[in-house]
């Protein structure tokens, strides 16, 4: 897969080990914000075999126009799995939801949302990419819970963690954020590791599949389209 012009934090989870299979290939991505890609990143994105884009934020997050998705012949659809103005959610993880340590209050807060995002995504077809801002933590955890209710290993989910922290940590070299700045050795291998014990013990203590039974979702579907068995 090619770097699509202008997109970051973008990759084919291809060869992403599932139980006793592995995804196909180009048939999920994740990535962060699609805004930031170029018309030619999105004709790019449809070569590689992207047909849709599932973006997980509140629309009030978008400063800037998709720009080249219909062109490119890609759909985009607006799924947010949170609710900015909501009192909890503000106090707790003001700015964003920005480490693993605070996925089970999010889940308590939207997890018919996020339910309902994961039952989009196995529902969605070959083509996908899910994605958020960075494309760290609300991609991180819709892929990570249906990956997880297909039977993938919490190692493989803390490795995919790592490679999207790390990834948008470079960004943040020349990037300027409002709340997080480029972390440089040994901060960010401790940041890593805070992040890697956190979203173990959260998947230790969720049951995945009784979670989402719970909001009537399914994900079997995937398994014909995302899952080389």
């Amino acid at each position: 897969m090619r770097q699509w012009a202008g997109a970051f934090n973008a990759r084919d989870l291809a060869g992403t080990p599932v139980g006793d299979a592995v995804i196909r290939r180009g048939v999920l991505f994740r990535s962060g914000k699609p805004e930031a890609w170029l018309p030619q990143g999105w004709l790019e994105a449809a070569a590689d075999g992207v047909r849709r884009v599932i973006d997980l934020r509140d629309p009030r997050e978008l400063r800037e126009p998709i720009n080249g998705a219909d062109a490119a012949g890609v759909r985009y659809e607006s799924t947010p799995i949170e609710d900015p103005d909501n009192a909890e959610f503000r106090e707790l993880m003001v700015p964003y939801l920005m480490h693993t340590n605070q996925y089970r209050d999010y889940l308590r807060l939207f997890g018919d949302r996020v339910a309902a995002a994961v039952a989009r995504v196995a529902n969605a077809g070959p083509g996908t990419v899910v994605c958020c801002s960075a494309g760290r933590d609300r991609t991180g955890l819709v892929t990570g819970l249906l990956l997880r209710a297909l039977g993938a290993s919490v190692s493989t989910l803390l490795a995919a963690d790592e490679f999207a922290s790390r990834t948008i940590n470079e960004r943040h070299k020349v990037s300027n954020h409002p709340y997080e700045s480029f972390r440089p050795e040994p901060a960010l291998s401790e940041w890593v590791a805070s992040r890697a014990a956190a979203l173990e013990q959260f998947y230790g203590e969720l049951d995945v599949e009784t979670f989402l039974r719970a909001h009537g979702v399914t994900v079997e579907p995937a398994r014909e389209w995302l899952l080389d068995e």
